[in-house]
């Protein structure tokens, strides 16, 4: 019945022209000079700041001796920033587990062996760009990685092959003690994970009991072969939120991706194109608002398949059909697709916003890559600006590349300012064609001097608008 509702639903809509399950066309979000991955999104609520805004958080790195946490505004499409970095330090898993209010935006987690071994820490960002922290999330002379959130606070994560979790009921506990890896968080009751069984990566998970207020015994999901990339996703019955457990499985020759319900214990199907490798499963439900009384839940899945010879991007709805669409339009290899939604708040300007942001392998280095959809229009409301201005490395002791965009024809200047307006040198000042252009800034003045460590403002005028973005010199 509820697939015949919202079938009924959808075809209404689709015939008034109110949706048209559109996605809109991909568009980079980072630069081609360096690899981008692990990519994260928040929604800063128009109450905190307006209109409501996205944030994207990822792991950025230039080198292998370190790699750094950059944030960017989707909304304004502004240059990255920097929120996490030290030198010869690696960065990485970045996570937004708390809104902010006041002057914070949010509150955003990561791991770090800036000791020198790994641990949990935490920074704040501010309305002003500025980050506060790091400060210690869980730190102790072992190895803490992987850390995941649930809904409200629940954590979990891995130390040193075993699995730990917790949450506002619960103390920490171990959940897995043997060759664990890889946990990942439904809501405040489950965690999944990895574990080595002899030659085989199963996959397991438990849960929590809100009678007893006690984790679970440890249920084995798929305990033969290789599985791995375990995530959770959500459906819905009615105003219900459901989880489902899925991951990849590698059957004979191929990788397939199989889907649990832990709340029924029932195994259920899920889409693979056959005699293809079908991996990095991503499932969400987007918060449908119509002048119902309760909105309908809308489930979306995504993945990664190598069905026309290399690994592109499918993504479909659940609830209307089983044909996936190819999103990622690119030739190239494409990874780790992730679907983000409006994390199911009522009455915010992105409700029926579906984001799909995915990794693509360009000239040597991983870039992350974006569609969007509004499921009432079909419209993509996020749009690069006329020029997009990227900087690597950011930040830098002596050479910095720019690279920037233009869509428009007219007048182009590219100038170095410091934070008190003050022009620091000009790097092309000449009428260019739209196009991608580059420069790079060797972190001197007009005279040939170098300039202290500080922030400095990279600005492209094109006549029409100004676009710039931060860069940081060491």
């Amino acid at each position: 019945m509820k697939n015949l509702y919202l079938l009924i639903l959808f075809t209404l809509l689709v015939i008034s022209g109110q949706s048209q399950e559109t996605w809109g066309p991909p568009y980079p979000l980072t630069d081609s000079l360096t690899d981008n991955v692990n990519a994260t999104l928040s929604i800063v609520p128009g109450e905190i700041i307006q209109p409501d805004t996205l944030y994207m958080l990822w792991e950025r790195s230039s080198d292998t001796l370190s790699t750094a946490i950059y944030a960017r505004n989707l909304t304004t499409m502004g240059g990255p920033f920097v929120v996490a970095a030290q030198l010869n330090a690696h960065f990485k898993h970045p996570r937004v587990f708390r809104r902010g209010t006041g002057d914070t935006l949010f509150y955003f987690s990561y791991e770090t062996d800036m000791n020198g071994n790994w641990d949990i820490y935490y920074s704040v960002l501010m309305k002003d760009a500025s980050v506060l922290g790091p400060f210690p999330f869980i730190r102790s002379p072992q190895n803490e990685k992987n850390l995941n959130f649930g809904d409200p606070q629940s954590f979990s994560w891995e130390k040193e092959g075993k699995v730990y979790a917790r949450n506002d009921i619960s103390d920490t506990v171990l959940l897995g003690s043997d060759s664990c890896m890889n946990p990942v968080q439904g809501s405040i009751n489950y965690v999944g994970y990895e574990m080595y069984t002899g030659t085989n990566r199963g996959v397991f998970y438990n849960n929590f009991n809100f009678t007893t207020n006690l984790w679970s015994q440890t249920y084995p999901l798929d305990v033969y072969g290789m599985n791995s990339h375990l995530t959770f996703g959500n459906d819905s019955y009615g105003v219900y939120y459901h989880q489902y457990i899925l991951w990849q499985h590698k059957d004979s020759a191929y990788w397939l991706i199989k889907c649990f319900d832990p709340d029924f214990t029932t195994y259920r199907s899920f889409n693979n194109f056959p005699g293809c490798n079908n991996v990095s499963p991503s499932f969400c439900s987007i918060n449908f608002i119509t002048d119902r009384a309760d909105p309908v839940l809308i489930a979306y899945a995504t993945f990664a398949s190598d069905v026309t010879g290399n690994m592109e991007i499918y993504v479909n709805n659940r609830s209307i059909d089983t044909v996936y669409s190819n999103i990622s339009a690119y030739p190239g290899n494409d990874a780790h697709p992730q679907l983000f939604n409006n994390f199911h708040h009522y009455g915010w300007g992105l409700d029926n916003h579906l984001f799909d942001i995915w990794e693509s392998y360009h000239g040597g280095h991983w870039q992350l890559w974006a569609t969007n959809m509004d499921i009432l229009t079909g419209e993509n409301n996020l749009k690069n600006p006329a020029v997009s201005i990227i900087c690597s490395p950011n930040p830098f002791t002596d050479l910095t590349h720019i690279e920037y965009f233009n869509k428009e024809e007219g007048l182009k200047s590219l100038i170095i300012y410091d934070l008190n307006g003050k022009r620091i040198i000009s790097l092309n000042d000449a009428s260019e064609g739209n196009g991608k252009y580059s420069a790079s800034w060797n972190g001197k003045d007009d005279s040939g001097n170098p300039v202290p460590s500080g922030i400095y403002i990279c600005a492209v005028n094109t006549g029409k608008t100004v676009s710039h973005c931060k860069i940081i010199r060491r």
